[in-house]
């Protein structure tokens, strides 16, 4: 059966991925090079577009990640996302922790809200829509920007 793209809408990588993939960026740095695919695996009687998706990036700096998403997964499971620097390593399972190279660990436990929305959407949605609100008339930047955390 020949499928129309055009009521699509958007795929795995533009309605879900794409949050993990700009926080990709923002903690390891510019993409200069990728290499991947993306493909309808699983729910291909449901949707016309891309379930399942995977990449090698390059990075400006040199380091490289690789990515792997889909929705395929038989369970709700939150984001997760292993960065390993030679100063320390970043590990975000629903809680942040940093282990650092001299034996530190910072744990950053993941925000809670209740949420009439789907549980794996996370609280981020909600928190940031409101305080966006909140700081409509304030002179102060937004708290979110393109600039770059400190290095780990």
């Amino acid at each position: 059966m020949a499928r129309n793209l055009d009521g699509g809408g958007g795929g795995l990588m533009m309605n879900q991925a794409i949050h993990t993939v700009d926080l990709l960026q923002w903690l390891v740095g510019d993409v200069v090079s990728l290499s991947g695919n993306a493909a309808t695996r699983f729910l291909g009687e449901t949707i016309e577009v891309e379930d399942t998706a995977e990449f090698v990036a390059e990075h400006a700096n040199g380091a490289r990640s690789a990515f792997y998403a889909t929705l395929a997964n038989a369970v709700n499971a939150p984001v997760t996302l292993d960065i390993v620097t030679e100063k320390a390593a970043l590990s975000l399972r629903g809680d942040l922790t940093v282990t650092y190279a001299d034996g530190r660990v910072d744990v950053v436990p993941e925000r809670v809200v209740e949420s009439g929305g789907r549980a794996y959407w996370g609280v981020s949605h909600e928190l940031l829509i409101s305080d966006f609100y909140a700081r409509l008339g304030d002179e102060r930047p937004f708290w979110i920007s393109p600039k770059r955390p400190r290095s780990l």
